[in-house]
């Protein structure tokens, strides 16, 4: 059995997930992850589903029985990661779902959507300031350049991921308008 390590950040939760399956329907099992380090297990192609949900971060009352009742569905916990949490079913007894509710998960990309928001927000102030700064004055430091263009890339890099997750929340938004009017 081979072993391989896949790198990806975990922004949006559902690319993650379809990245997760592709690889299952390709012999690689996940076995572990963090924020942004996957470790799959080459076996049966396709033999798993997974699925992602992000649990509550300081654990509740009802953690412990959502998790059981899990189990005893036969979905198996694969690895948990702070509160995001990956779990597998054979794919031959079908199709899952998790059924977190909408209300948490629209929340749940709220918070990414406001950290990553802030983020952005900072390196744009810094690297804006700092280019002001630099071109203002007598002669170009390099490394101030550097630095100062870095944080406007990562202002670039932001964007997209921000707007997907957006489009995301906004589904779910009109999901749960249907099945609330």
């Amino acid at each position: 059995m081979g072993t391989l390590h896949k790198y990806w950040l975990v922004m949006n939760p559902y690319v993650i997930e379809k990245r997760v399956n592709e690889m299952a329907s390709q012999g690689w099992h996940l076995k572990k992850f963090t924020w942004i380090r996957f470790t799959f297990e080459q076996d049966e192609p396709g033999s798993y589903i997974y699925r992602h949900d992000e649990l509550e971060r300081f654990g509740t009352s009802y953690e412990d029985e959502y998790l059981d009742f899990l189990k005893s569905s036969g979905i198996e916990q694969v690895d948990r990661s702070g509160n995001f949490v990956f779990f597998r079913k054979p794919a031959h007894e079908g199709p899952f779902e998790l059924y977190s509710d909408k209300k948490t998960k629209i929340s749940n990309l709220s918070k990414k959507i406001a950290l990553l928001l802030l983020i952005l927000l900072l390196n744009l102030i810094v690297g804006l300031t700092g280019l002001i700064s630099i071109f203002g004055g007598q002669h170009t430091d390099m490394l101030k350049l550097l630095l100062n263009s870095t944080n406007i890339l990562i202002v670039m890099l932001l964007v997209g991921p921000i707007f997907k997750l957006m489009r995301v929340r906004k589904n779910l938004k009109k999901e749960l308008d249907v099945f609330t009017d």
